[in-house]
């Protein structure tokens, strides 16, 4: 097959050249800010929606804490711990501090008014410089600490918390070292500031913060520091306190000191105090808190500090808790309980800390002298014992004001210890006989002054401990025989003859008598076997009962028959100064005015009679009545004494009751009037109270009704103007009757003298 040429070589010709385009040159400055400007853009991208991202998950973060933060934040829940001071009044009327107690800081509240305002820039410019602008939290400060927490450009941690934070955090004890407890104080903080003023907030922060030791609040620090109130403070001495709460236990004034860790030069307090106060002073000048003049000023002034182990006029006192301090706090600790429904545990704490302020009752002169007395062994017995019985004393006045006491003998062992006059339960032996038989059958009519009582036992039949034998009962102190003759009702109070009590509460009843003390005269200890004859007539009750509830009782005959609770304290006021407590001078009528006229009279015979058991406790310028008491087998000895201005008593024996070495002791009427004696001769000229219902007449020394001519002998008594005896007749016993009765009386003297007490 022929082959075209022509066509083949066109077909093998080479294709025609196509013309080639010149390359651009491309700007290499323009090529790498366009790959810059890709990578921001890129980057910018990945900000953006990470930012999103984050912003999602902060909002949804922050909602959680929005919802879960719709809770009241308010300052009345700040836990605060004041200091409470106790207080009496010195014999000029002057109010004198006798005790400040606290159990976990030295607090003392001050109103945000008492503070300069210099003090108050002093710490707001160096704690929290934007306090007044912030609404609770400052987010400069917060982001600025955030950033150094990862970046460290400040050097060290940095503080972001404000004021308001700080105290957020102490209302709500949340101080976990973690964000969610960041964004919680954060949140909480702002809800505060919408309900408090930045008053109100300062006020507790600077009643809050703590300044080194125990020492917390802006008024303890500067008592602390400077011996001074608060609003005396000069602007150096603000500056001071101001420089402390950085680092309390470094550097407060005080402080032992540390090492600097820059230049390894060991620093004290108060140097390291001076240093931060510079700068204190510093920010205050900056922010325009004081003029340059007072800045220079403050700069060179030399600030006196009080000597750490010297006490100041308002301390004196504060480490010395006497016997009437400790009384105070028990009774308002136990008022607490009944007025809060709290446990003694709690009502303490709420004492010790709730910055309380009780006013007590006390005669602080009075006080001293009865604590120097039961210093001095030799006021007890001239012989020292081995084992020596232990004693108490308790005064107060016709009201109840507990005036004095002391609860054990001998130097105080320490605070708060038992005290044997307002705790201790002991019988008060016949010291119970004036406030059952006899005070109680006065007063119902039971019997007149001369009232004629036969000496005798009453049909009951006891085992006599001694024989195991039975016997009759009661017996008459030192003897176990009668003589069955008659004793007017003076004499028997006088020679505290038991049989006649034990008679007279038969007659009244002893149901009646023992609701007469529980009812009348409050006391509290009584049990149900105590309406009993035996209990009420020579106090053998099952518990016993205070000496400071047989004191009380006793007020009745000295101020017309009225019985007034006993108190410590008058009233006990709070840190905001509300009254919480305020004692009621409520009196009882416990009996007549007449009635408590003639058993004065009569307690009389028991201090002036011939045969009377107080005979040692008789004074030369002041009247006195009263009573001794002495329990079964000399476990306990008592006596109560009535002047004109007071009642008091005195107990001893040993805390676990056993016998009291007879001869060694005085009797209890010298022990009251060597405590006592001096004090109440100082009410010289001053005579109980009058009663116009009373008369005094002449009775008949043979039978006991009121003397007429026929009567050959009279004595004076004191009659009721309700019960008068009748006109004796004149018929009297013979001549042998008469010398019979002589010759028994007379027999029976040398056995009953010392009658049961």
């Amino acid at each position: 097959m022929a082959i075209n040429e022509n066509n083949s070589a066109e077909r093998f010709a080479e294709p025609p050249k196509k013309k080639r385009r010149k390359k651009r040159k491309v700007n290499p400055i323009k090529r790498t800010l366009a790959v810059i400007g890709t990578t921001i853009l890129s980057l910018v991208l990945i900000v953006i929606i990470t930012a999103s991202i984050i912003a999602a998950a902060l909002t949804v973060y922050v909602l959680q804490f929005v919802d879960q933060d719709q809770v009241d934040i308010s300052l009345s829940d700040l836990d605060l711990d004041y200091t409470t001071f106790i207080y009496g009044y010195d014999e000029n009327g002057a109010l004198v501090e006798l005790a400040s107690i606290s159990r976990n800081a030295d607090r003392i509240p001050v109103s945000i008014d008492k503070i300069p305002q210099h003090v108050q820039d002093a710490f707001v410019y160096t704690e929290d410089e934007r306090f007044y602008e912030h609404a609770g939290v400052d987010w400069k400060r917060t982001f600025t600490a955030f950033l150094n927490e990862f970046l460290k450009f400040l050097g060290s941690r940095q503080g972001g918390s404000t004021i308001t934070q700080q105290l957020v955090k102490n209302v709500t004890g949340d101080d976990n070292p973690d964000w969610d407890r960041k964004m919680r104080e954060i949140f909480r903080a702002a809800q505060l500031e919408k309900y408090c003023t930045k008053t109100d907030i300062l006020e507790a922060y600077l009643n809050y913060i703590g300044f080194g030791g125990s020492a917390a609040g802006i008024q303890a620090a500067s008592l602390k520091y400077f011996g001074k109130d608060v609003s005396e403070l000069t602007i150096a001495e603000g500056a001071c306190l101001a420089a402390i709460p950085k680092s309390p236990e470094v550097m407060n004034p005080f402080a032992k000191g540390m090492v600097d860790e820059e230049t390894g030069e060991f620093k004290t307090g108060k140097e390291l105090n001076l240093e931060r106060q510079k700068t204190v002073l510093w920010l205050m000048y900056k922010n325009a808190c004081i003029s340059q003049r007072e800045y220079e000023a403050a700069i060179e002034e030399e600030i006196v500090f009080r000597d750490p182990n010297a006490k100041t006029d308002d301390d004196q006192g504060s480490d010395i808790q006497d016997w009437f301090v400790d009384m105070v706090i028990y009774d308002v600790i136990t008022d607490f309980q009944e007025l809060y429904g709290i446990d003694q545990d709690e009502a303490s704490d709420k004492l010790y800390n709730g910055g309380y302020e009780v006013y007590t009752t006390v005669d602080i002169e009075m006080q001293k002298a009865v604590e120097e007395k039961y210093k001095d062994y030799t006021t007890f017995s001239d012989t020292v014992l081995a084992d020596p019985p232990d004693s108490a004393f308790i005064c107060m006045d016709y009201t109840g004001n507990i005036k004095a006491v002391v609860g054990a003998i001998g130097e105080k062992a320490g605070a708060n210890v038992w005290n044997n006059a307002t705790r201790s339960k002991r019988s008060p032996g016949s010291c119970i006989k004036p406030i059952t038989s006899y005070g109680y059958g006065l007063e119902n009519d039971f019997f007149t002054w001369s009232t004629v009582f036969i000496n005798k036992p009453l049909d009951t039949e006891i085992i006599d401990e001694e024989t195991g034998l039975p016997r009759k009962w009661p017996y008459n102190y030192n003897s176990k025989t009668w003589d069955y003759g008659g004793y007017f009702t003076f004499q028997a109070l006088q020679r505290s003859l038991n049989t006649v009590p034990a008679q007279l509460i038969e007659q009244e009843t002893p149901q009646e008598v023992f609701e007469f003390l529980q009812n009348r005269l409050q006391i509290s200890t009584l049990v149900a076997d105590d309406a009993n004859i035996a209990p009420l007539s020579v106090g053998a009750l099952t518990e016993g009962l205070t000496l400071r509830e047989l004191v009380a009782a006793y007020q009745i005959f000295g101020n017309g028959g009225k019985y007034y609770s006993p108190t410590s304290y008058t009233k006990v006021v709070d840190s905001k100064g509300k009254i919480v407590l305020q004692h009621k001078y409520t009196p009882i009528q416990a009996i007549s005015s007449d009635t408590a006229y003639i058993m004065n009279k009569l307690m009389q015979t028991v201090i002036e009679g011939p045969n009377g058991t107080g005979r040692a406790a008789k004074l030369v310028n002041t009247p006195l009545v009263g009573k001794t008491g002495t329990s079964q087998d000399w476990h306990d000895l008592s006596f109560v004494g009535c002047t004109p201005d007071y009642v008091s008593g005195v107990w001893y024996g040993y805390r676990t009751p056993k016998q009291i070495p007879t001869g060694t002791y005085y009797s209890s009427s010298q022990v009251w009037k060597n405590v006592f004696g001096d004090i109440a001769e100082a009410e010289e000229g001053k005579e109980f109270p009058e009663c116009s219902d009373v008369q005094e007449l002449y009775y008949c020394t043979k039978t006991g009704l009121l003397a007429s001519a026929k009567c050959p002998t009279g004595s004076v008594g004191y009659y009721k103007k309700s019960n008068i005896p009748e006109m004796c007749s004149g018929v009297h016993q013979s001549d042998r009757e008469e010398e019979k009765k002589k010759s028994s009386s007379n027999s029976n003297n040398s056995n009953s003298n010392n009658n049961n007490d």
